[in-house]
């Protein structure tokens, strides 16, 4: 079901907060306060990693240390069956690289999806998947010239390509099969996924608390 009012806008919210939670702890480095947020064994997917919750805060606690980027996100649509969501919600990725020896901003626009459960009266995080929309970069200063490796620009998928690029220059292995609005069967594949995984929790009779 959609919430629409009532008790379920009142769950809405509360889905919708934890979401926001999640980014903005990452953002501040609160590393316990994020793992309070996920069950244990949640699975992230993002440009530079894929695994569980906790390795994903532990490597982010590593990249943290040579400073970060900074997230927006405005949760907008949920989906609720029992004790079981997911979450939509449009946002960027925000970073201050030096890419070539230049000061960039580097924007990416995505639509991130966070699966929750509730178990005994909480919900918290199982999953966080991002949708790739686009990306670009901008000179901090006006009048730089940013030399891009037009090689390993030009292989990087349209979706995410500055980020494939940033990351791959930082030694990450970047997929090139990630959801994106270039590729529209992989992302029918990510809200396939995530409706299943909703209806396979209410034919298993996953308690409502």
């Amino acid at each position: 079901m959609h919430a629409a009012g009532g008790p379920e806008l009142a769950l809405e919210t509360e889905l919708f907060s934890i979401v926001r939670r999640e980014r903005l702890a990452r953002d501040l480095g609160d590393w316990d306060g994020m793992e309070r947020l996920y069950w244990p064994g949640a699975v992230v997917r993002v440009t530079w990693f894929a695994g569980t919750s906790d390795e994903f805060i532990a490597m982010s606690r590593e990249r943290a240390k040579g400073g970060s980027g900074m997230h927006t996100i405005s949760p907008t649509r949920a989906s609720v069956l029992g004790a079981r969501a997911w979450v939509e919600s449009p946002g960027q990725i925000l970073i201050r690289p030096r890419l070539e020896g230049v000061e960039c901003d580097l924007t990416a626009w995505c639509r991130f999806l966070c699966r929750l459960e509730r178990r005994a009266g909480e919900w918290r995080l199982t999953s966080f998947d991002s949708i790739y929309v686009k990306d670009r970069v901008d000179p901090v200063v006006p009048s730089a010239v940013v030399d891009l490796d037009a090689e390993l620009l030009g292989g990087a998928r349209a979706s995410y390509r500055h980020l494939t690029y940033l990351n791959r220059k930082s030694g990450y292995t970047v997929p090139d099969d990630l959801p994106g609005v270039d590729r529209p069967d992989l992302v029918r594949a990510v809200y396939a996924e995530a409706d299943a995984w909703l209806a396979e929790g209410s034919a298993l009779g996953q308690p409502a608390s």
